[in-house]
């Protein structure tokens, strides 16, 4: 059930576009903002929690993997034990 509220202020020109897009769809104006919204967040979180990278940079990160440095193993320990737990 959807009991909370959000007031929004936009421009006529906002509105309009944005209840011409709604109609296409088939939503109401509330439903395409909460779609937009939602949509939103979960590309944003994604993006957040993982990460992409090429061929040649999973290469490398795998080779790190493989053979450590020391001195990155030492700054890591020193970052573990320095971390709230």
């Amino acid at each position: 059930m959807k009991t909370n509220r959000l007031e929004l202020r936009l421009t006529d020109e906002e509105r309009d576009l944005d209840a011409s897009a709604a109609a296409v769809v088939g939503e109401t104006l509330s439903e395409f903002f909460r779609q937009a919204a939602r949509e939103r967040a979960v590309q944003i979180i994604d993006e957040q929690r993982n990460i992409s990278l090429s061929a040649a940079e999973a290469k490398r990160f795998l080779q790190a993997l493989d053979n450590p440095d020391p001195d990155t193993i030492t700054r890591l320990r020193d970052l573990w034990d320095r971390s709230p737990r």
